[in-house]
């Protein structure tokens, strides 16, 4: 079911989709987020809003009462299915020559999509983003920089990004805009995979990504966030579940798909040695597998690290280490 408001504005610029997902928003957060995005300073803006709770469906009265300024499509889910199709689906029907990401609890800065916009029209280059600023759940500031909180996070300019990304993503979806053609590149999304991290290597395989040095997003860290360091993780088995076998069949769906690519080859074929290795040696530990996964240590050396002595440490230490970590401590 699609819902549209008609208040369409002429103008020669680029038009920019952004792309919503909720689910059950809270409302507080929603608003400010809706006013965030009705207040940019770019004129020429649809907004595509997928909402993934059909038991609980969202009121339309939100985006009548504070997205005036462009128009707007409200689509809604016949089942819940999750962010990552929430998004597929909107980027699916999206029309605007660059599309922007947005979760439903952050707040953007008035002059987002102007100076992505800037960025993104230089004809190399296939992605943007940019810094993130850190509120907690009543909004007050925590953090200039999201580098302040992910001590690991590296913002990168530049072409051949994409093994890199393979590893560790540094794009966050609700401050990145892409262009349309890279973005249906992408459809369908890898399921192993976060959409913004996914986009992010196609868009680096097809060209440059570009950096803006500026905290463009109020990102609105609270307990349920999706994303953040070794979430979900909290013992032994748990981090087996997600940082082994879960990253082992990311490489394995990342060969079928990323196979054929000869800048990305080689590097898929030895991360799968090297997890495989790692799986082996949770269970059995072996002289054998340490010594490839020490060889293959730049991929993550914390792995290794901590994967050295997994399988002798007891699960109350390994949760101490667990929560170090999170804290950015080691």
């Amino acid at each position: 079911m699609e819902i549209d408001n008609i208040n369409y504005m002429e103008t020669h610029k680029p038009l920019v989709s952004i792309l919503l997902a909720i689910y059950k928003p809270k409302e507080d957060w929603l608003i400010e987020q809706l006013i965030s995005l009705n207040n940019q300073t770019y004129d020429n803006i649809e907004l595509l809003i997928y909402d993934d709770c059909p038991d609980f469906p969202i009121n339309e009265e939100y985006f009548k009462s504070y997205i005036i300024n462009f128009p707007y499509k409200l689509i809604r889910g016949a089942e819940n299915q999750g962010s990552n199709k929430a998004f597929e689906e909107l980027t699916k029907v999206a029309e605007g020559d660059f599309l922007a990401y947005c979760d439903q609890d952050d707040i953007w800065e008035k002059e987002k999509i102007t100076l992505m916009v800037e960025k993104i029209l230089d004809r190399n280059v296939t992605l943007v983003c940019s810094d993130l600023s850190i509120i907690d759940e009543n909004g007050k500031a925590t953090a200039n920089s999201i580098t302040e909180i992910r001590k690991r996070h590296e913002f990168k300019s530049g072409y051949n990004l994409a093994q890199g990304l393979l590893m560790s993503n540094f794009v966050t979806g609700c401050a990145m805009m892409v262009k349309k053609e890279i973005a249906k590149k992408s459809v369908p999304f890898e399921e192993t995979l976060i959409h913004d991290q996914w986009i992010s290597i196609i868009a680096a395989i097809n060209g440059k990504i570009e950096f803006i040095e500026k905290p463009l997003v109020k990102y609105r860290q609270h307990s349920c966030n999706q994303t953040g360091i070794l979430a979900g993780i909290c013992d032994k088995q748990t981090y087996y579940n997600m940082r082994i076998q879960g990253i082992l069949n990311r490489y394995v769906s990342l060969k079928q798909r990323l196979g054929d690519n000869d800048e990305l080859r080689q590097h898929i074929d030895s991360c799968l040695l090297w997890i495989k290795s790692r799986k082996d040696y949770f269970f059995k530990p072996s002289i054998k597998d340490l010594k490839i996964m020490i060889k293959y240590r730049r991929f993550h050396k914390m792995s290794i690290i901590i994967e050295s002595i997994l399988p002798f440490t007891p699960n109350s230490i390994f949760r101490y280490i667990i929560k170090l970590t999170k804290k950015g401590v080691l």
